[in-house]
């Protein structure tokens, strides 16, 4: 059954998020505020997951490539497609249920700003002749609804300044747990994955400096 899901994992989200958006729509004719933006995220995570995997694809060899620096088999790319699959049907469907409880709420929206800033970031880290990543069209339309939710949350919603800090522990603490798990796939311990970030990162930047002072 695991095998299965994680061969069939975009269309497995793409089956639960998109019943519960048709129930949703059905049962709750007057959704709040916040439930109409949980609707956005899980229509924008679930597309994003298609773009990064599919269509073009190959978000996780990029990182493979350039960062863990070793080959990444399909059925472990595929298996590392779960946790995540959790993660946003976690981030998105009890925040639904929950929309006042600002906490939970906060969740999909951080990710959604993660996700835009990190695809950015990400081609000038791997120095890709073209912009984009793969997975970069709707990270950027996440980031956009991440902040135009966040700009929600904070002129309309009673959000006192000690959730936002709290949540973004919160959100750190659910991304840290399902890099453990990807990380254990690819057989590293979690404690190492912070210092070979770090490394990869140094070895990029001195790279970049080595050619700019050839070309000059």
């Amino acid at each position: 059954m695991k095998n299965w899901v994680a061969r069939y994992n975009l269309e497995v989200l793409t089956f639960l998020l998109g019943t519960f958006i048709v129930c949703a729509a059905a049962l709750y004719p007057s959704m709040s505020p916040i439930q109409r933006f949980m609707i956005v995220f899980m229509w924008l995570f679930t597309l994003h997951e298609w773009e990064e995997g599919k269509y073009p694809g190959g978000f996780i060899n990029l990182i493979a490539k350039n960062l863990l620096k070793m080959p990444v088999s399909q059925e472990t790319a595929n298996l590392s497609r779960i946790p995540t699959m959790v993660l946003i049907i976690g981030f998105t469907v009890i925040p639904f249920f929950f929309d006042t409880i600002w906490l939970v709420v906060l969740l999909p929206v951080y990710l959604g700003i993660f996700e835009g800033f990190v695809h950015m970031m990400g081609i000038k880290l791997f120095r890709l002749k073209k912009p984009y990543t793969p997975g970069m069209v709707t990270a950027l339309a996440e980031l956009a609804v991440g902040i135009g939710c966040l700009v929600y949350l904070i002129t309309n919603c009673p959000v006192s300044l000690w959730e936002y800090l709290v949540a973004i522990v919160l959100y750190i603490a659910c991304f840290a747990l399902m890099q453990s798990r990807l990380t254990k796939l690819v057989g590293m311990r979690y404690r190492d994955f912070p210092k070979l970030m770090r490394t990869r990162i140094k070895e990029m930047r001195t790279k970049q400096q080595a050619e700019k002072k050839e070309r000059q």
